[in-house]
């Protein structure tokens, strides 16, 4: 038997943006219900350690996680811990089809989020959350007078190594690929750049993680060019291969750009509708440019504006 729920207003993903458009919502005497997906916070949950947050010093991310369910809770927010695997917009009410029920609503907000792009390597996903990170802003001021490795050749690996760049005294830069994929303006910049902190490979692959229960010391690589394998001892591996927004199961429902949801940001009130009105996307799922917890949450706060203004058109 098919179990239902409704809510006016439901949102999907429980991150930074979809917590805080939830808080909004709740306080204005509405009754969202929230679903968390298959990791309860989304790619903070992973965070090893959160200091760049306004009056937090310092906090694990899963920590902070629970503090932001917990605040949830307070609200008596109503919260299901299911996963969207389908969805059908092309007609009102919007249908939503979890793992454990299907949902539907008049009101959607779209806060999946993104993840980051891994290689198939063994044991990399044991060290994410520990001295593997995909994200220089994040983690890199952890990282001060030690060795990292960093890993790219694309657009993301040059715009977090200019953040890195000031931070890390000593950096082993491997390029994957035979040449850089990116465009030459920061193919120029990095070049402006170099000194002799910077020791740089190209047409590497990474092959193998070696470390403890608890962090990396080795690496293996692979110079495809010679086929020699060397390993090296680092404190830190950063790897920028790029990010995939979490928008898949919306594909052929709603307009999708370079996996990004694509809303209507230039336009006052609309910056968070999505191609099909009252559905609005929030966070990371949207955003090919900032990619932070914070940003994330004042784009659910901005998503809460938008959608009240609507809202109340609508049952008004």
């Amino acid at each position: 038997m098919i179990k239902l729920k409704y809510s006016r207003i439901i949102i999907i993903g429980s991150g930074p943006s979809g917590c805080t458009s939830s808080i909004y919502i709740c306080r204005s005497n509405l009754k969202p219900i929230i679903l968390t997906g298959k990791t309860i916070g989304g790619q903070l949950n992973n965070t090893y350690s959160l200091d760049n947050w306004p009056s937090i010093i310092n906090i694990k991310g899963s920590d902070f996680t629970f503090k932001l369910i917990n605040q949830l809770k307070n609200f008596n927010i109503e919260i299901y811990f299911d996963f969207i695997y389908n969805v059908n917009f092309l007609n009102k009410p919007f249908i939503l089809i979890g793992e454990k029920f299907f949902y539907y609503s008049i009101f959607i907000i779209i806060s999946t989020g993104c993840h980051y792009n891994v290689f198939n390597v063994k044991f990399q996903l044991k060290y994410v959350n520990k001295n593997i990170s995909n994200c220089a802003i994040c983690d890199g001021n952890f990282y001060k007078n030690k060795k990292i490795c960093i890993i790219g050749g694309g657009e993301s690996f040059f715009e977090n190594l200019f953040y890195l760049k000031n931070l890390i005294s000593f950096k082993i830069l491997f390029i994957r690929n035979k040449f850089f994929k990116s465009n030459f303006n920061l193919i120029k910049k990095f070049f402006s750049i170099i000194n002799s902190h910077f020791f740089i490979k190209l047409n590497i692959f990474l092959i193998e993680i070696l470390g403890d229960d608890f962090n990396i010391f080795y690496i293996k690589i692979k110079n495809f060019f010679n086929l020699k394998i060397n390993i090296i001892y680092i404190d830190g591996l950063f790897i920028f291969i790029g990010s995939v927004s979490n928008s898949k199961i919306f594909s052929g429902q709603l307009k999708i750009k370079k996996n990004f949801l694509l809303t209507k940001k230039y336009q006052l009130y609309k910056k968070t509708i999505t191609s099909i009105n009252y559905i609005f996307a929030s966070g990371d799922v949207q955003d090919y440019i900032y990619k932070q917890a914070i940003t994330s949450s004042s784009s659910g706060c901005v998503t809460y504006f938008n959608l009240i203004k609507y809202y109340n058109k609508f049952y008004n």
